[in-house]
């Protein structure tokens, strides 16, 4: 396992206070890498502060990853705009990639349900594995055969579903701070995901933080939770709803369906909105700016 490069000096050649984060040239079997320096003149005029960053294709399978990485401590960037630009440089691309993988999925069981549709049934060993694994993914009780899937198509595609970008980013915020708490640093755990028998993670005995082998891994789970929990139905209906009235899926329009998310209640609906407003342009402008040296891709 690896760290996700980035750096916030390497232009510079030092910035005073700052840490010079190693940037290594990492490699997967099924991902295709793309290493760039992001070079954003705003970002660097008005933050002084310059990145690099790697991203990979997806494979289709999460399994088949050949390298993961480790959450890296963004504690000795000053709280702002440099920690802000640091965090989102090692998200954006890993949630980008995860949504990439679900798309993915979610393609080819549309072209699955269309054969079926057409007749066209029969499926192979390899298809029945696969469609046995996506059930297995949504927490469905599938029993795949060559002529039957065993469960609705739409129950199905209800949970083999991306999420948005900026809603990602901002459940991780509120709930890692901005990636400098304990189980994000020691578990790769930042969306504060817990687990209730003793010694299974971080914390106090009953009331312990999941630890995730790599950042994929918790950002894979946490996509796993609100896609195949009971308790997040409602978001999965309403971005259903969306989708086939070929509505945008905001993250404006799930937040609220969020409350099992947190014991706050509406103070934690109003927590989210506020991050969004507050570091959407921000968020875009990293985006962009990673899109245009090729580390989405």
């Amino acid at each position: 396992m690896t760290y996700l490069p980035f750096s916030a000096d390497w232009l510079t050649g030092g910035v005073r206070g700052l840490p010079r984060l190693s940037s290594r040239a990492w490699s997967r079997r099924s991902w295709r890498l793309g290493s760039v320096r992001l070079v954003s003149a705003a970002l660097l005029l008005v933050m002084g502060l310059g990145s690099m960053a790697q991203a990979a294709r997806l494979d289709d399978e999460l399994l088949a990853r050949d390298k993961t990485h480790q959450m890296p401590d963004l504690r000795p960037y000053p709280a702002g705009n440099q920690r802000k630009v640091a965090f989102f440089e090692l998200m954006i691309p890993l949630v980008v990639a995860e949504n990439q993988r679900i798309a993915e999925q979610r393609d080819w069981l549309l072209a699955m349900r269309k054969r079926a549709g057409d007749g066209g049934r029969d499926y192979s060993e390899r298809e029945q594995e696969r469609l046995n694994g996506l059930c297995d993914q949504a927490n469905l009780p599938c029993d795949v055969t060559r002529e039957d899937i065993g469960v609705s198509w739409t129950r199905l595609l209800l949970r083999i579903d991306t999420l948005p970008l900026d809603m990602v980013l901002v459940q991780a915020i509120e709930e890692s701070g901005w990636g400098t708490s304990g189980h994000a640093r020691e578990g790769n755990n930042l969306f504060g995901m817990r687990c209730f028998s003793r010694g299974c993670g971080i914390g106090p005995p009953g009331r312990e933080y999941r630890r995730f082998e790599s950042l994929e891994a918790g950002i894979a789970a946490y996509f796993d939770n609100l896609n195949s929990q009971r308790s997040y139905a409602e978001l999965r209906e309403l971005r259903g709803r969306l989708r086939n009235a070929g509505q945008p899926v905001r993250a404006e329009d799930l937040i609220p369906t969020l409350s099992a998310y947190s014991t706050r209640g509406n103070a934690y609906f109003t927590t989210l909105y506020d991050l969004l407003r507050w570091n959407r342009g921000l968020m875009r402008t990293v985006r962009e700016r990673l899109a245009a040296n090729g580390a989405l891709s």
